[in-house]
């Protein structure tokens, strides 16, 4: 399957069968939790791992008719296995902490000049 390398989402149209849409996931942690989730809430679908394939390797085939349903457990699926943005706790809360001192001043400059 050609998928871009800058992609935002994990799914297209099925190729050569406009009756599925195709998600795809890299890790096998990830499918198996697809998998198990998908099964959980009866949903049909089939899978397909690719091995050889750098960077999506395992693929699963859904009914359109499903589509939002499974777009929002393909989301459970990502967010389970998402690292954070700003990994480091301490990095994280001093930009928290810069960012509320400069919009403070802001707001003291603004006042003050009003």
């Amino acid at each position: 399957m050609n998928i871009p390398q800058l992609d935002f989402t994990n799914w297209r149209e099925h190729p050569t069968d406009n009756r599925y849409n195709i998600f795809f996931f890299k890790s096998q942690e990830e499918s198996d939790f697809f998998k198990n989730i998908m099964t959980t809430n009866k949903i049909w679908f089939e899978s397909y791992s690719d091995l050889d394939e750098p960077t999506y390797r395992y693929y699963f085939a859904v009914n359109k008719i499903n589509t939002s349903e499974v777009i929002h457990l393909n989301n459970r699926t990502i967010g389970e296995y998402r690292a954070p943005f700003i990994s480091n706790i301490w990095v994280r809360y001093g930009l928290v902490i810069m960012m509320f001192t400069v919009m403070t001043l802001a707001i003291i400059g603004f006042i003050k000049n009003n």
